[in-house]
């Protein structure tokens, strides 16, 4: 995504399941003013942050995609998002709880993502 998007910050990060291309980007968007009860769309400026996980079963990818217009809680956001794609798993979920697979590693920091 880099080439389209030269402000963007991408990373290829461990993650517990395996490599993930990690991808933050900020990026300008119109909202449409009816969701708010205006006539008028809004201007906002949204940051997202995309994991691309490739899929052990074989070629392809699951994109787990998160965007808020909140960047001034980002770094809080960035450490709920980890926390999540540690979760991320190839293993059916038992009854005893999530299956173990080892030690947790630390989800991404903003650091991880430095161009």
């Amino acid at each position: 995504m880099a080439p389209t998007d030269p402000d963007a910050e991408v990373a290829l990060i461990m993650l517990p399941y395996g490599p993930s291309a990690l991808c933050i980007r900020d990026q300008e968007l119109e909202l449409p003013g009816v969701l708010f009860g205006l006539d008028d769309p809004i201007p906002t400026t949204i940051r997202q942050v995309q994991f691309c996980v490739p899929l052990s079963t074989g070629p392809g990818s699951a994109l787990f995609l998160f965007m808020t217009d909140d960047r001034e809680h980002w770094s809080e956001y960035l450490d709920l998002l980890g926390g999540i794609m540690k979760t991320v798993s190839t293993q059916e979920p038992t009854d005893d709880g999530p299956a173990e697979k080892g030690p947790v590693k630390e989800g991404p920091t903003e650091e991880d993502v430095a161009t």
